[in-house]
């Protein structure tokens, strides 16, 4: 889309103190960007570039509370309002919609923006930032990396007169990295869009802006002014914030002592025996040998069918004890796959994963087997989204959460987690509520919580991404001080110093991007035809819901159980003219029999005399809608259902929107469940296989998810907010949507057929 002018940018004295943190994030920052002018955001680790750029992005309070103070001003030409895009530092918490074109069409969607432009800009954004899929590419999965390019492409789709970027490089390999800078050249550089970069690494930046705002880590202004003069007039200062200053050597990692680091070996009863070497010099801790991954993942909108995804394919790799191997690759390759692998959090569908035999637990090596306490006293893991280990209250109380499970009458190791956290400066954040830390120093709590307890395998999944010069030369410290105490440590990692340290390479190829952009074929007004399809398979969700409304109204005539059968008959009939038996999921409908079982169990035991005619009539009346009901509502995907509602029923614009996002979470949900099970797991949490362990479980999974998704809601909402949901001008240009509500022949079978069926119950007497 043609960019709108350019933006300027006031800023004065402003201040930003979150709820539950005693000193401000941001302490009277004021600077004034010019239309136009492109500016490299800086500073150390923690040094509140992030939370700047929401506040210009007018998004701060969006997701939490706090103090602020001061002011924001955006200005546009008189002819136009200021437009803001931000990119988010983490790319999950940019996903509002379900397939790769309804994401990054979202906010030509807000804009007003035709249907028929969004398609060939949406296409044209893609293929800029290499974006490797079609336009019909699930969100749910792609990985890291293309996940914060299509999160890119949904930002400078719109052509915003002020980009805001949070590291939108980070996650990326030199090559597509690279891409993407280009992609910013000539998609916003180019126009008179003002543009605002967040980067540690300055080099790849410094030809693209003219001008750097450089961050203290109290949150005060440290230096502005043009890039090479700044650069170069506050080189020591910079140094000593921890700025990736170009033209300097690589830190040196901080030096370490290996004991804060070493294995541990304890009895059963949890005493430490000692600290140091678990497995022989020389052997392999733990080996991969062509190992495999294929997940299938039900959706909404897809008939319960699973979508099966092969996420790594044939991987081999070997880790000795006291080394360090690092895997390479394109994104989107399979790396963190692998890691999940080699730290057992997932078991492999091909291959298999082993360790040495001094690891063994009662005879078995393979780690996805083991229970949690054994894995996690073996086994320590950072993973890519660093939030998920996060447990405890407090960041102390989450960094020594593990070595007090696996240790609780060991001496001496509360003193090992103090000092790590010291050592990763974290030590003046003990206090504070994790959430609230910085990217880069959550990651960092990660590899503290990782290491405390002494585990003889580390795998770690990007530990550098996010950190300065100093806390990269920490996080490298406590890496290589692990390595020299006999950790086996597997790295995964686009960053060139951490590769130059390790002892070994291991590179996976680049992956089948199978529907390259533009291949997609979007749905069309005039020639979408259901014929080659089952009628159920192509219906649209008002006609899945109206079907289900109609079984429902139909159980009230069902007196008796004949009744209730033969309407169960006529509906398995109508089915199987309209829909395969194969697309049955069986498992999905287990709630419902469940439901069925207990209505007409406790209507007999509550009926008089406990007639079992009475229970096995309420039994029937309850599955002739649930059942069906359960698997119509299972064919619904949120985003067509959300295009109906708004489009057909005419609901309002904004409720339908929020509501569309939220069922869209909804479906992650399982995912979310099973990689916070997994985090658990690998702190130890879920070892018992007792009832009441289960149920403890349970409910602190329950719990977890839910703080998850709150904070995870909170943040999809600043996302929404930064692509124009919250205004959106509803007045002179309404909302567009990206993709049409048709309503079709086959809906309308349907529904005529669906209250046939319902119907049948209330004609028969008996």
């Amino acid at each position: 889309m043609t960019p709108t002018p350019g933006v300027r940018v006031a800023v004065d004295h402003l201040t930003w103190r979150p709820m539950g943190r005693k000193t401000p994030i941001l302490l009277d920052i004021s600077f004034t960007i010019e239309p136009g002018e492109h500016v490299l955001l800086i500073g150390g680790s923690g040094s509140g570039k992030s939370t700047l750029l929401r506040a210009l992005a007018g998004v701060l309070t969006s997701s939490e509370s706090g103090d602020l103070a001061g002011t924001v001003t955006l200005t546009a030409s008189a002819e136009a309002q200021p437009s803001v895009g931000l990119l988010m530092q983490d790319p999950a918490d940019a996903v509002v919609a379900g397939t790769a074109y309804r994401d990054a069409a979202f906010g030509l969607e807000n804009e007003g923006v035709p249907r028929k432009d969004m398609a060939d800009a949406v296409r044209k954004i893609l293929a800029q930032v290499t974006f490797p899929y079609g336009l019909d590419r699930p969100v749910a999965e792609l990985s890291g990396g293309e996940a914060q390019r299509l999160a890119l492409a949904g930002v400078l789709v719109m052509g915003p007169g002020l980009v805001l970027l949070d590291e939108p490089t980070s996650m990326l390999d030199p090559v597509a990295a690279s891409a993407v800078r280009a992609a910013i050249r000539s998609a916003v550089l180019a126009s008179s869009a003002t543009v605002i970069v967040v980067e540690h690494r300055l080099e790849p930046w410094i030809a693209l802006v003219d001008r750097v705002i450089v961050l203290a880590r109290d949150g005060t202004l440290r230096a502005d002014g043009p890039v090479r003069s700044t650069l170069d007039q506050h080189a020591e200062l910079l140094q000593g914030d921890g700025i990736w200053i170009p033209g300097l050597p690589a830190p040196a990692p901080l030096d370490v002592p290996p004991a804060l680091c070493a294995p541990i070996r304890a009895d059963d009863s949890g005493n430490i025996l000692a600290a140091g070497h678990t497995s022989s010099d020389g052997d392999d801790a733990v080996t991969a040998r062509q190992v495999g991954l294929t997940r299938a993942r039900v959706s909404l909108g897809n008939g319960g069918r699973p979508l099966t995804t092969h996420l790594l394919r044939d991987a081999n790799v070997s880790v000795r004890a006291g080394e360090v191997v690092a895997v390479v690759g394109p994104s989107g390759s399979g790396k963190s796959t692998l890691a999940s692998l080699v730290a057992g959090l997932e078991k492999p569908t091909s291959g298999e994963v082993t360790v040495t035999a001094a690891l063994e637990v009662k005879g078995e090596a393979r780690p996805g087997w083991w229970q949690a306490p054994a894995l996690a006293a073996r086994i320590g893991w950072v993973p890519q989204n660093a939030e998920l280990t996060v447990i405890g209250r407090t960041v102390r109380d989450d960094a020594r959460l593990t070595e007090r499970l696996l240790y609780p009458s060991a001496v001496g190791t509360s003193n090992r987690v103090e000092r790590l956290l010291a050592v990763l400066s974290l030590a003046p954040l003990c206090d504070s509520d994790p959430h609230l830390l910085s990217g880069g120093e959550m990651r960092r709590l990660a590899l503290a919580t990782a290491v405390a307890h002494g585990p003889s395998i580390l795998v770690l999944d990007e530990p550098t991404v996010g950190q300065d010069r100093q806390s990269w030369a920490a996080v490298v410290g406590v890496v290589l001080a692990a390595r020299d105490a006999g950790t086996a440590i597997l790295v995964t990692t686009h960053d060139p110093l951490l590769i130059a340290i390790a002892d070994r390479i291991i590179t996976l190829p680049q992956p089948d991007a199978r529907g390259l952009p533009g291949e997609s074929v979007l749905p069309d007004e005039a020639t979408s035809s259901p014929t080659r399809q089952r009628i159920i398979d192509s219906s649209g969700p008002l006609s899945l819901l109206g079907a289900s409304f109609a079984l429902m109204f139909g159980s009230f005539a069902i007196t008796s159980v004949i009744q209730g059968v033969v309407g169960l008959a006529a509906w398995t009939v109508f089915f199987l003219l309209i829909a395969s038996p194969k697309s049955i999921r069986w498992r999905r409908l287990v709630p419902g029999f469940l439901a069925v079982l207990s209505v007409g169990f406790s209507t007999w035991l509550l009926s008089r005399g406990q007639d079992p005619l009475t229970g096995a009539t309420a039994a029937v009346r309850i599955a002739f809608f649930v059942l069906p009901g359960i698997h119509l509502a299972s064919m619904i995907d949120p985003t067509a259902l959300g295009d109906h509602l708004a489009q057909r029923l005419r609901l309002p614009e904004r409720a339908v929107v929020a509501a569309t996002a939220a069922l869209q979470q909804f479906e992650n949900l399982a995912d979310q469940w099973r990689q916070l099970q997994q985090s658990r797991r690998i702190r130890g949490l879920d070892g018992s296989r007792s009832p009441r362990a289960r149920v403890r479980e349970f409910a602190a999974l329950t719990g977890a998810l839910l703080v998850h998704s709150l904070y995870t809601a909170g943040r999809m909402s600043v996302a929404m907010d930064a692509r124009g949901f919250s205004t959106a001008r509803a007045g002179n240009n309404p909302r567009t949507w990206a993709e049409p509500a048709l309503w079709r022949w086959n809906d309308t079978v349907l529904i005529a057929g669906a209250l046939v069926v319902a119907a049948i119950p209330a004609f028969i007497r008996f």
